[in-house]
């Protein structure tokens, strides 16, 4: 009994000197990996003298004062081909697409019913005027009055006036173009009726278009007519037109918008069409100057609303400046205040710095 007593201490002792063992063994590695860690420590200097930054000079730049808006050709002058006569049309001289000259035949008006008419008034006329003769030798033998002889005087005019519109109407049995240009609409067939005053077709000039524009009012202020304006179109990709402002709208439509028309140049080579669509571009013509102080968005420290920035100084240290910003759309900000033109600002490093750190700029 007293045998197997010993036998367990023994064993428990040899048990305990092995834990001992591996516990010294794992401190003595823990002691010297600190020691190798505070060596590696040691060989690393406490402070970089000049920390590597990017910088970005304060510019100067024209705002963006482009306006652009979406609008459609419009032919510059369209005039109605109209009957100034009454009667069917024996004769039409045009199809839609041609091409017409100022005071060319384009239609023309059975004058038969006129020119029964325009006898009788001749004849009428003649009458009067023999016996306005007759009556004249009356009044002058004192066989009439005065006033007969007048009363017939004026039956010559009423006729002579007669007369004339009836030759006038004649004269209305053609129909001829009122300008150059391209016919757009033939309202009428050849046999129809026309009536005073219906509109047979129209001709429209398209040597010059206009594209109209709707303007919202806090940019009708910023055109003005003669303002040159570019203008991009789908048909033409490739292809810049220009032209210029020549009517802005006194009055606002109901969605507050103004109609301003730019008169555009109609080439053979680019030929456009009433109807089409385009793209204008124009620059706000505001007066003011549009200079202002720009710097990266990156540059900020903090918010927009709380900006502030790294300036490099003479010395290659860093001062923290607070500025006032303006945010807009892009990669860079408007400066209202607190930086110059041609002020370096840190745009890459700035996040370990701190005031008055020393820095190096690196490309």
């Amino acid at each position: 009994m007293t045998s197997t007593n010993k036998k367990t201490k023994t064993s428990t002792y040899v048990a305990i000197g092995i834990i001992v063992v591996v516990v010294g063994f794992i401190i003595f590695k823990l002691i010297g990996n600190k020691q190798v860690i505070n060596e590696r420590a040691e060989a690393v200097p406490q402070g970089v003298e000049a920390m590597p930054v990017k910088v970005a000079t304060v510019t100067e730049k024209e705002l963006n004062s482009a306006i652009t808006l979406p609008g459609s050709f419009e032919a510059r002058k369209s005039l109605p081909l109209v009957a100034e006569a009454q009667g069917s049309i024996i004769q039409l001289n045009i199809a839609e697409g041609q091409q017409v000259r100022r005071g060319q035949v384009v239609a023309r008006i059975d004058p038969t019913a006129i020119q029964s008419n325009l006898a009788t008034a001749r004849a009428s006329y003649n009458n009067a005027v023999k016996n306005k003769e007759r009556y004249e030798r009356l009044v002058q033998a004192g066989a009439i009055s005065q006033k007969q002889y007048e009363d017939v005087a004026l039956n010559v005019e009423n006729a002579r006036a007669n007369l004339t519109g009836i030759e006038q109407q004649m004269k209305y049995a053609v129909v001829y173009a009122p300008m150059s240009g391209i016919v757009g609409e033939v309202k009428v067939e050849q046999g129809s009726f026309a009536t005073t005053g219906m509109q047979l077709g129209n001709v429209i000039d398209i040597s010059k278009l206009k594209m109209v524009l709707k303007v919202p009012e806090e940019d009708v202020i910023k055109v003005k007519e003669g303002q040159p304006v570019k203008i991009i179109t789908e048909v033409y990709p490739n292809h810049t037109f220009t032209g210029n402002i020549t009517l802005i709208s006194v009055q606002a439509d109901a969605g507050r918008k103004y109609d301003v028309e730019v008169e555009v140049d109609n080439t053979s080579q680019f030929p456009l069409k009433a109807g089409m669509f385009g793209t204008a571009m124009l620059n706000a013509q505001t007066g003011e100057d549009n200079t202002r102080l720009f710097v990266p968005r990156r540059a900020l420290v903090g918010s927009v609303k709380d900006a502030k920035v790294f300036v490099l100084q003479k010395d290659n240290t860093v001062a923290l400046q607070a500025i006032e910003v303006q945010n807009v759309s892009g990669e860079d900000v408007i400066v209202l205040g607190g930086l110059s033109p041609q002020e370096k600002v840190i745009i890459s490093g700035q996040i370990n710095l701190q005031p008055g750190d020393k820095v190096r700029v690196t490309e």
